[in-house]
């Protein structure tokens, strides 16, 4: 039968509306609309008043630099998460001061959360879009035994609970001591950023003795390599997995996030592993946000995700 060229339109606009109507009835949902967090993890390098150098002058007591600001809000302000774990920030105050500075350039944060551990000069704290319905619980005490004296994991651990239709999932936002230390029978604190690890997993698991069904992340700076003591600490306990590394890489393929100015080296120790029962992240692949000038603003780099929330 010969068509008109009339009706030719009419039966291209009914074969485009049955491919729309195959997509929403046939195709899974998660295919036709699914939604994402942005999660980044940022050290933001001594953001807290302190004896340091400034263009080439020793000041006592002084703020991070004006400059040095800058330089972290814009990198912030390019990636834009939904919800940003920070590390090596300073008090409350400061927190404060960056989230009305983000806010003043148009990146509004309404929830914030900041952890007093037993550090007082570095905190861990986040901030996270308004949106979001988040419940922030403080584990400040995590005691460790370390060269026969109880101690505590020096900043604690933070948690994030997100709710959402499925129970909601975690964000657990860590910072395991430095290699600076004055003990010389643990002289890059080795020993004790793996106890830091152990005594942070034991504590993911008494939250969650069911790991295996549930959905969190723990991000943030952990001082030390993937291979470590500390790193695979708060990945297994004994032959129970309890979390698995997220994968890495800014544009140009690079994995490292921390450049240590004083040896001219470059390492990966900012991370975020997911839980084993969050299938969903599997092929997740992660950023590295990279500028030429980011060692202006921090010796790190942040890192960011896009989790797929159906």
């Amino acid at each position: 039968m010969n068509e008109s060229k009339g009706s030719l339109p009419l039966i291209r606009c009914l074969g485009w509306l049955a491919v729309v109507a195959y997509a929403f009835c046939v195709l899974p949902l998660s295919i036709v609309k699914s939604e994402t967090i942005r999660v980044a993890s940022y050290n933001v390098r001594n953001y807290l008043t302190m004896d340091r150098l400034v263009e080439g002058k020793w000041r006592p007591e002084y703020p991070k630099p004006e400059s040095e600001k800058r330089f972290l809000r814009e990198t912030i302000l390019k990636v834009r998460p939904d919800i940003l774990a920070l590390q090596e920030i300073g008090s409350k105050e400061h927190l404060e001061e960056l989230r009305r500075d983000l806010a003043n350039e148009g990146l509004v944060y309404a929830g914030s959360a900041w952890l007093e551990a037993h550090d007082s000069e570095r905190h861990v704290a986040a901030l996270w879009n308004g949106a979001l319905r988040i419940m922030a619980r403080m584990h400040r005490d995590l005691p460790i035994k370390y060269r026969g004296q109880l101690d505590y994991v020096k900043r604690g651990m933070l948690e994030l609970h997100i709710a959402d239709e499925q129970g909601g999932w975690s964000l657990f936002n860590a910072h395991l001591k430095s290699k600076y230390t004055t003990v010389k029978s643990d002289p890059l604190s080795t020993e004790r950023r793996t106890l830091e690890g152990r005594a942070m997993r034991d504590r993911i698991i008494e939250r969650f003795p069911d790991l295996e069904k549930r959905r969190y992340l723990i991000a943030g700076d952990l001082n030390d390599s993937p291979i470590s003591g500390a790193v695979r600490a708060l990945q297994k306990k004994g032959k129970r997995l309890l979390s698995i590394p997220i994968e890495f890489s800014d544009e140009s393929g690079a994995r490292w996030t921390h450049y240590y100015k004083k040896e001219d080296s470059y390492s990966r120790i900012d991370f975020m592993l997911r839980s084993p029962g969050w299938r969903e992240l599997e092929d997740l692949q992660g950023v590295i946000q990279h500028s030429r000038d980011y060692y202006k603003g921090s010796d790190h780099r942040l890192i960011w995700e896009d989790l797929p929330i159906d």
